[in-house]
């Protein structure tokens, strides 16, 4: 497909590449290139042209660094860092250099994919575990303010919300939003996941704490 996302995985291990170019494989993703050495980075970069890098900085002679070099070398490229270290200091020069996401190995498929998804439409996207980590140790409105992009929150996540605090049910959100109600169903599950919430009440409440601005979510 023409609009399908090309990726590249780079990792030390051959049966974990396996198994994500088995979960990540299908119609929306195609895998471009493989490796598992710095050198292997540098070339796939360079020669495959990936639209999103995803590699585990604990690679012999990896490091957040190496991430840095790439993003200078293409400045288009998008990486998604898929590793073992839940090191806060490699989470936050991650963040500091403009890697697009930061995720954890043992992370289900589905959420690995909605996390690609998430890239790839230019937010950012950081485990919630991490996110929250985070949010708790950092001071300052600036990261809280930020914690919608943190946690993968889209667009229309944020008009759905904006409609749900309005106190609409979910046919009346299918009306609004010009979708049917299984539709809405399956966005307010996707949303309460992002944002560990159980319910309606807890999404409204978490999002005020997030200091969501709506202003913007008229339009999706």
């Amino acid at each position: 497909m023409a609009d399908s996302i090309r990726i590249a995985i780079v990792d030390a291990h051959p049966l974990f590449r396996k198994g994500l170019v088995d979960t990540i494989s299908g119609p929306r993703m195609t895998i471009v290139a493989q490796g598992e050495t710095i050198e292997d980075m540098r070339r796939i970069v360079e020669q495959s042209k990936p639209d999103i890098l995803i590699f585990d900085i604990g690679i012999p002679g990896g490091g957040v660094g190496v991430a840095d070099n790439a993003l200078r070398a293409r400045s288009d490229l998008r990486i998604i860092i898929l590793t073992a270290s839940d090191d806060q200091a490699d989470v936050a020069d991650a963040l500091r250099i403009g890697v697009h996401g930061y995720i954890l190995k043992g992370v289900g498929g589905t959420e690995l994919v909605d996390a690609i998804e998430c890239v790839h439409l230019g937010q950012p996207y950081i485990s919630p575990a991490l996110a929250t980590r985070l949010l708790v140790q950092t001071k300052g409105k600036s990261l809280l303010a930020d914690r919608a992009s943190v946690i993968g929150l889209t667009v229309r996540d944020k008009r759905v919300l904006h409609h749900l605090a309005k106190g609409l049910t979910n046919r009346q959100l299918a009306s609004e939003l010009g979708v049917d109600v299984r539709t809405i169903k399956y966005y307010l599950s996707r949303i309460f996941k992002k944002m560990r919430v159980q319910g309606r009440v807890e999404a409204i409440l978490e999002a005020q704490k997030m200091r969501l601005d709506f202003r913007d979510q008229g339009h999706s």
